[in-house]
């Protein structure tokens, strides 16, 4: 007879084979508040105890006390008195099931709390629902199981009953029920519960065969995992014909061990399915999350016929085009369309060489007389409509050109009604039309609403002086590759580069890289989300992250909508999952204040330990930082390899970070590199770098090889000075200007930082500021002194969300996906203009400051144009929420942003634009 013991114990680990042990994936767990009461060895081991683990289990709080026994003097009278209150306060409400589900918490103010709750109760004010799903559900099985189990009359029964309750698919549950003998008391309620779920992909673990101790192992695993339906099945085999079940023998291990990583299986579409939100009614809302989760054929017809062409569903019709075909600038080498050509600032959705061709058949089927669809009745063409205006009007249709503040292709009403009353045969028309019924369908619905005019496309235009190219226009790389533009290319590269990359869903035409973080829908309800990660076996290491609720801001005692615009003291403002944003440019025509909390404007920087250098003290408390929180001096004086923080092996180099999570602290500033270039680390990715000596690497295992010294992370770019040091608009010192823009930001002027700049005006006479191209008005950026080229905007994102990403990395590096780098980067691959690059940094209040600038010394006009289109594009993109945009998980946080022009009478082109004003808005009540 075979040990029931040691068959038990393999078939417990076999579950975290299968299915993992999520919950001791989580990190963060909140120490003892009463550490802070303890020094020395003391607070050290105290340190190391887990508040949530002394909850959940009788022995970690033996263990626990034992140890603090032994380190702790007890002298430590505060000390030890907080540690037997804890104590004390755990054992009393020891019994509660939902302590179990503690660590499923993500916040630590809500895993201290459950730590010591006795009910769900307890937990109000410290968790959040929409925060925790996972917690909350973990919450309602430990309840639903304690109900259920409760009438179980044998102890032991009534235990594998509430496991089995609390993780229903965990196949050892099963077998201990019936091998303790407690299959007669299954109770009613556990029935359903109780069934052996089906194997999930079991052909994933084949290779772990090739460990099997024996031939007859052998063929039997790889039988049963090609031909088994259910786990048990699975388990029964294995434990028959590979004993003994070892948890460390290598077949065994295997398993446990080194299972292979799955790709996530993605809806249809990610992108569309994250507009369904976006759906005013619940029928269309339905209908968007079946058509691109699953069911396109049954779905898609009934969505495009009810619910597209509805006015009240534009916000819907927008997020899905702009998913398939988001607006890019400039349009050329159309032959038919040729009015057309030579638009390199104007938007455009589908400007390529097969609409040139459709939009000539349809004027040649339509001047024959063929009847026009789509605008609600049909209609036919009247033989007098003048050739220019009908050829116009096509290709408009067919190119799309977008209007930029909302990116809709909507004609102005004035121009369609001229259109289709010259252009329309009203005698073969139904009474009841009339172009202004007709038009509702190609129109805003308001004369005040954004449109497009056709009158400028009636005529060809003259090229303008200045080169403007977008090289991935006509999508040059791989179908699971990302085109990116090189913006400060050598003369013997390429005009782009192709990035390996992931698809987005199977009729998805959303590319992200390799490595990049992705926000996207979760599937099981909609207004919740998860993260996932591309790699180079597609999108996968998903975690659920929150959900959206309904009423989630409270103002002047009424709760505002997710997602709702309305004003608070005459300024636009944004209300996004609990957190209101609002716009801080001033009511009427009065100066922005110069710096925030009216701190005075002396220059004694502090570096934060979110690796961001501030003006002052001043300014840091201003941003809600602590004395703790920040040291005296930049972040560029200090040496982050100080203490060798890296093992033996390694080498230690300095890689500035400036992490967006306020609960990241201290952010990492440096790499640890290992000495051989031929060990990589799994996932990791060979990127050039460049040493002092503005001498390229291979990699920055190849640099430290060399002997040779960091210069700055990133190819050596061309095009800027290597005269130093620079003061950066970051109140960062660099070594030249080369230095500073590889870290994505702009030198402010020559010389170490010595001043901090009011809003607008500068810093005096305190530096000598470097000369900007003639022509371009520029702008300061806020907190520097110099006033630099390009177009700019202030962007706001959402604290909380960048939290909550932050709480779901577990590896280090993968949370350089909540860094102001990986921001600006991707930020920055929005952009396809190559004579236009992106940089930036942090305001003194703590939104991100972005710049869109001329990569040319003498740029011209258009050049200037095309710079500024492309930031209104991006700003656009965050205002409507463009899944091409707000996909990369550092950009699903920006909840909106404002364009930055100083001297808006200078030009026309150089104008505000207030892009929170974008949308209509709600007003709420009277707020004054």
């Amino acid at each position: 007879m075979r040990d029931s013991t040691m068959w038990t114990v393999g078939f417990i680990f076999l579950h975290l084979w299968i299915f993992g042990d999520t919950r001791n994936s989580l990190a963060d767990i909140s120490e003892m508040s009463c550490c802070s009461y303890a020094t020395g060895s003391c607070r050290s081991v105290c340190s190391q105890i887990s508040l949530v683990a002394l909850g959940a289990d009788p022995i970690a709080r033996e263990n626990s006390s034992r140890q603090l026994q032994e380190f702790c003097s007890m002298e430590l009278t505060q000390f030890w008195t907080c540690v037997n209150s804890t104590l004390d306060e755990a054992r009393k409400n020891e019994d509660w099931s939902g302590r179990q589900c503690c660590q499923l918490a993500q916040y630590p103010i809500c895993q201290s709390t459950c730590a010591l709750a006795g009910s769900r109760e307890s937990l109000r004010g410290s968790c959040r629902p929409s925060d925790e799903p996972e917690f909350y559900t973990c919450l309602e099985r430990r309840e639903d199981g304690e109900k259920c189990c409760s009438n179980v009359s044998n102890a032991t029964c009534r235990a594998v009953c509430r496991e089995l309750f609390d993780n229903p698919k965990k196949p050892s549950s099963l077998k201990v029920y019936s091998s303790k003998g407690c299959f007669h008391q299954v109770p009613k309620c556990l029935k359903n519960v109780a069934d052996a779920p089906n194997a999930e992909n079991p052909k994933q673990y084949l290779q772990c065969c090739h460990e099997a101790p024996n031939a007859p192992c052998l063929d039997a695993c790889r039988h049963v995992l090609l031909t088994a339906v259910t786990i048990k099945d699975i388990l029964d085999t294995l434990e028959e014909k590979c004993p003994p079940v070892q948890p460390h023998s290598p077949f065994w291990s295997c398993f446990l061990q080194a299972s292979p990583i799955k790709p996530s299986r993605l809806p249809l579409d990610i992108g569309k399915l994250g507009c369904c939100s976006r759906a005013a009614s619940a029928t269309c809302q339905s209908l968007c999350w079946r058509a691109f989760r699953a069911d396109w054929e049954a779905a898609s017809i009934q969505l495009e016929s009810e619910c597209l062409p509805a006015s009240a569903e534009g916000e819907l019709r927008r997020c899905l085009e702009d998913a398939d075909e988001p607006c890019e600038l400039g349009c050329t080498g159309l032959s038919y369309c040729s009015n057309f050509n030579n638009r390199p600032t104007t938007l455009f959705r589908t400007c390529s060489a097969e609409s040139d061709i459709t939009a000539k058949q349809e004027v040649d089927r339509w001047a024959r007389g063929a009847v026009i669809r789509g605008l609600g009745v049909p209609v036919r063409v009247d033989p007098s409509c003048p050739a220019e205006s009908l050829k116009a009007a096509v290709c408009f249709l067919q190119l799309r050109p977008c209007e930029p503040q909302v990116h809709e292709t909507r004609l102005c009403r004035n121009d369609c009604i001229d259109l289709l009353t010259n252009c329309v045969d009203w005698s073969l028309t139904p009474g009841t039309q009339s172009a202004i019924s007709l038009c509702s369908h190609l129109s805003p619905p308001r004369p005040e609403m954004p449109c497009i005019s056709l009158k400028p496309f009636i005529s060809p235009i003259l090229p303008e002086k200045g080169r403007i190219t977008n090289p991935c226009r006509d999508s040059p790389c791989g179908k699971s590759e990302v085109c990116i533009p090189q913006h400060n290319m050598s003369d013997n590269s390429t005009a782009y580069e192709c990035l390996p990359g992931c698809v987005l869903g199977e009729m998805s035409h959303l590319h992200v890289p390799q490595n990049t973080w992705v926000q996207i829908p979760r599937e099981d309800q909609i207004g919740c989300l998860r993260i996932c990660q591309c790699t180079q076996n597609g999108v996968e290491k998903c975690r659920n992250l929150n959900c959206f609720p309904v009423n989630s801001c409270f103002i002047q005692n009424r709760y505002i909508p997710h997602r709702t615009k309305f004003y608070l003291d005459c300024k636009p403002c944004l209300c996004f999952e609990g957190e209101i944003t609002c716009s801080r440019r001033p009511c009427g025509d009065q100066r922005l204040p110069s710096l925030p909390c009216e701190c005075p404007a002396h220059y004694v920087p502090v570096c934060g330990r979110s690796g961001v250098t501030l003006a002052s003290a001043c300014i840091a408390k201003c941003r809600g930082l602590e004395d703790d929180d920040f040291e005296f001096g930049s972040c560029s004086f200090r040496d982050p390899c100080a203490g060798n923080p890296c093992g033996s092996g390694e080498k230690c180099v300095r890689r500035a970070r400036v992490c967006l999570a306020p609960i990241y602290k201290p952010c990492k500033q440096y790499e640890c590199v290992s000495s051989n270039c031929e060990v990589r680390r799994k996932g990791s990715v060979e990127r050039p770098v460049c040493d002092k000596d503005h001498r390229e690497h291979k990699s920055v295992c190849d640099l430290v090889k060399s002997g040779g010294a960091i210069g700055y992370w990133g190819p050596c770019l061309r095009d800027c000075s290597l005269r130093g040091p620079v003061c950066g608009i970051n109140g960062e010192v660099y070594a030249n200007e080369c230095a500073a823009w590889a870290e994505n930001t702009i030198m402010d002027y020559f010389g170490p930082c010595m001043a901090v700049g009011r809003a607008g005006e500068g810093c005096g006479e305190a530096v000598k500021c470097p000369d900007i191209p003639e022509g371009c008005p520029g702008v300061i950026p806020p907190g520097a002194c110099c006033r630099v080229c390009g177009a700019a905007a202030r962007l706001f994102y959402s604290r909380k969300q960048v939290d909550r990403i932050y709480y779901m990395m577990d590896e280090e590096r993968d949370k350089d996906a909540v860094t102001l780098e990986s921001l600006l980067t991707a930020l920055g691959r929005q952009i396809q203009i190559s004579q236009c690059v992106l940089r930036g940094g942090m305001t003194p209040e703590g939104d991100v400051f972005i710049i869109i600038q001329p990569t040319s010394k003498s740029p011209s006009l258009l050049e200037h144009r095309a710079c500024l289109a492309e930031l209104e594009k991006i700003v656009t993109r965050i205002a409507e929420k463009s899944p091409k945009a707000m996909t990369e998980v550092p950009l699903g946080s920006l909840t909106g942003g404002e364009m930055i022009d100083e001297k808006p009478s200078s030009a026309s082109t150089w104008r505000t634009l207030t892009l929170l004003l974008l949308l209509p808005f709600l007003i709420v009540g009277i707020i004054t």
